[in-house]
Order: C-alpha cells, then sequence, then structure tokens
C-alpha cells in the first residue's frame, strides 16, 4: 500500500467516524422533538378542557376566603381616606395664623430669674477660660517615658537610692557568660546587669 492510500484510508476513516456523529445528534434531535410534540399535546387537550370548563362553580371556602379579603380591604380603604381628609384640611387664614402665635407669647414681666445665678454662672464661665492646663516639667515628661519604656519591674532595689529597677529591654539578654540583662533605676538613672 503506497503512501497516498493510506492517507485517503485515513481521511475515509475520519469522515465515517465524522458521519457517525452527526447521525447520532440527529437521532438525538428527533427524540428531543418526539417528546416536545408530546408535551405540546398534553398542553393543548389541557388548555381544551380549561375553556370547555370557563364557567366553572366557585367552592364555598373559596368565597368565604374572598368575602374576608374584600372586607379587610373595604375597612382599609376607609382608614386611608380619613387620613386623606385629615391631610388635606385647608390652610389656615393669616388671621387664625396670628391668633395661633399671639396666644403662645410670653410677657416679658412674667419672666422670672436670679440675678445671683446669673452673675455667678457668667463669673464661672470667664474662670473657666482663664484656667489653662498646667504644663508638665521636662523632668516630668522624661521620668514618664521611661517608665513606659522601662515599665517592666524586676522586684530588685536600686543599690543606691532603694527604689524597684526596671528591665531595659525585657526581651534582650546580653552575651556575656553567664548571660544578662540590663536593669536600671527610674529614679536615679543608675544602671546595673542582672542574670
Amino acid at each position: 500500500m503506497t503512501n497516498r492510500e493510506k492517507d485517503i484510508l485515513v481521511l475515509f476513516n475520519e469522515l465515517n467516524s465524522m458521519l457517525y456523529e452527526v447521525l447520532d445528534d440527529c437521532n438525538k434531535a428527533l427524540a428531543m422533538n418526539a417528546e416536545l410534540l408530546k408535551d405540546v399535546e398534553w398542553y393543548k387537550r389541557y388548555t381544551d378542557a380549561l375553556v370547555e370548563h370557563k364557567d366553572m362553580v366557585c367552592l364555598p371556602a373559596d368565597l368565604r376566603n374572598l368575602r374576608e379579603a374584600n372586607a379587610a380591604l373595604a375597612t382599609e380603604n376607609e382608614e386611608l381616606k380619613k387620613k386623606v381628609k385629615e391631610l388635606t384640611r385647608p390652610e389656615p387664614t393669616e388671621e387664625e395664623l396670628n391668633s395661633l402665635f399671639m396666644d403662645k407669647q410670653v410677657n416679658p414681666k412674667d419672666i422670672e430669674f436670679e440675678a445671683e445665678m446669673l452673675v455667678k454662672s457668667v463669673q464661672d464661665y470667664a474662670d473657666s477660660l482663664n484656667n489653662t492646663p498646667k504644663l508638665k516639667s521636662l523632668e516630668e515628661h522624661n521620668n514618664s517615658k521611661l517608665n513606659i519604656v522601662y515599665g517592666v519591674k524586676t522586684g530588685l532595689a536600686c543599690p543606691k537610692c532603694g527604689n524597684e529597677l526596671h528591665y531595659t529591654n525585657p526581651s534582650m539578654m546580653l552575651t556575656s557568660h553567664p548571660p544578662k540583662q540590663e536593669v536600671r533605676c527610674s529614679n536615679c538613672k543608675h544602671i546595673d546587669y542582672v542574670y
């Protein structure tokens, strides 16, 4: 068999397999079409049956439910009509507005107040404006920052002043033998090392 004959045979086999795939797809489409025709026939019979019985009688339970729903809608409608009437009352005339505001006004002579209390409240406000916050000294600021930085206490007394020593950096160890940690006194600033 020559190469050309082999190529023709390969092409024929490919065309043959493609033809079988097309035939399979066609058979599937025909089966789906038959199913759709059955469904269409069923719906046609169903609609014909509905048309034949268009004057069906409602059941008493259905009528009772419809009456209850209609009654609820009617009462709701009446309530809404009342609200609309309340909201759409006519605007008051100028005389009515004037009388309304004049009735609510108070004579200034009827207002009572204690002069001493007024003077005291004004003085208190003036004093609050004059009070400026006390500023920290530089030493107070530095000591408070040192307490934050060296906040981990050791439970050991400072050899110079007797206050408690704090670890300088509790997560750091000196690589001496034996290892040591730096401690500092926040009062006298003495620095020492502990094992």
